[in-house]
């Protein structure tokens, strides 16, 4: 497949990606591009670690048009860090397994199927891997009593605990090795959601009269690992009221401290909060009334409470309640 690069002018582009790439990092390493419908750039010899329940993430949009800053915490060291991202032809994708968004996944799509590098999902989904060429075995995976072996490169036939089965085969290529990610995924018994523009299925934001703005889409996956969910929708609604009101008393109270003015616009209805049915992977959504572009994200594993970032992120979630004082200011 041809890369985005081959022409001269879009070798100009990548050029100029790379120096501002190397600006904002500090680093002068070369960077690695997937030829495939969209690439990403990340600093050799940097891994990060995702750490799962841990969902905060920003998108930034750059000096560069069609390049996007993507902004984590280092679980590591709790510092955030930046990588960068092109949108292409098919948006960005980020990777959530278990309620924790996976750093720089180098997900690719080829005809149809999303492949991901099994050296960046195999621990958080708790597999193992084995790469040999005895008896004709290449890649052998496994998860408690379930071995999945791709017997040879480009083959169209797996063998799931010693039966053979048509799959999808999987990808080789120069830093990666690259499995079909549902597949993967639902044999060793997991869940694979695939949110095909996430501003316009939990932000209720339509952004088709705006071509040039990417199209975010986030792969949520569930894998069992012995935990299990200790709350349910309702908790998650009860909990969220009362952050609610907490918040706008602390808001109002603050503003009174100030001597501000408290306008009509500072007395929403803070208990207006619904349950929008809809699910990311382990959180529950809801939305408060007036501010239904800004959803608040509910752990059912840990209790915790996400929203939608206000300000500066394109798209971005933080883990504390909507910032509405920011946007009443």
């Amino acid at each position: 497949m041809e890369a985005w690069f081959d022409t001269s002018e879009k070798r100009d582009g990548y050029e100029k990606q790379l120096q501002y790439f190397r600006e904002n990092t500090g680093s002068s390493a070369s960077l690695f591009c997937v030829p495939f419908a969209s690439w990403r750039m990340c600093i050799r010899g940097r891994k990060y670690q995702m750490e799962k329940n841990k969902a905060d993430i920003g998108i930034y949009q750059t000096e560069l048009s069609d390049f996007y800053e993507i902004s984590f915490e280092n679980p590591d060291t709790g510092i955030s860090e930046r990588t960068f991202e092109r949108d292409v032809k098919n948006g960005i994708r980020l990777l959530m397994i278990n309620g924790g968004f996976v750093p720089e996944p180098d997900t690719v799509l080829q005809n149809g199927i999303i492949y991901a590098p099994l050296e960046k999902i195999a621990e958080p989904l708790g597999i193992t891997y084995d790469l040999t060429r005895r008896e004709g075995k290449y890649l052998t995976l496994q998860k408690g009593d379930t071995t999945l072996v791709f017997p040879r490169y480009n083959e169209s036939t797996v063998l799931l605990n010693s039966h053979e089965m048509a799959a999808s085969y999987y990808l080789c290529d120069y830093d990666h090795l690259y499995v079909p990610l549902r597949f993967v995924v639902e044999t060793f018994g997991g869940k694979v959601q695939y949110v095909d523009d996430y501003e316009k299925t939990f932000c209720n934001e339509d952004n088709s009269e705006f071509p040039n703005r990417v199209k975010v889409n986030v792969i949520a996956i569930e894998m069992s690992d012995g935990t299990k969910p200790q709350y349910v929708s309702k908790d998650g609604m009860e909990k969220i009221i009362d952050v609610s009101v907490q918040y706008r008393q602390d808001l109002i109270a603050a503003r009174e401290e100030a001597n501000q003015k408290i306008e009509e616009k500072f007395y929403y209805d803070a208990s207006a909060v619904t349950c929008t049915g809809k699910k990311l992977g382990r959180f529950y959504v809801y939305e408060l009334k007036e501010f239904e572009n800004f959803p608040i994200y509910f752990n059912e594993y840990t209790g915790e409470i996400y929203s939608e970032a206000v300000g500066l992120p394109l798209v971005g979630l933080d883990k504390h309640f909507i910032n509405i004082g920011f946007m009443l200011s």
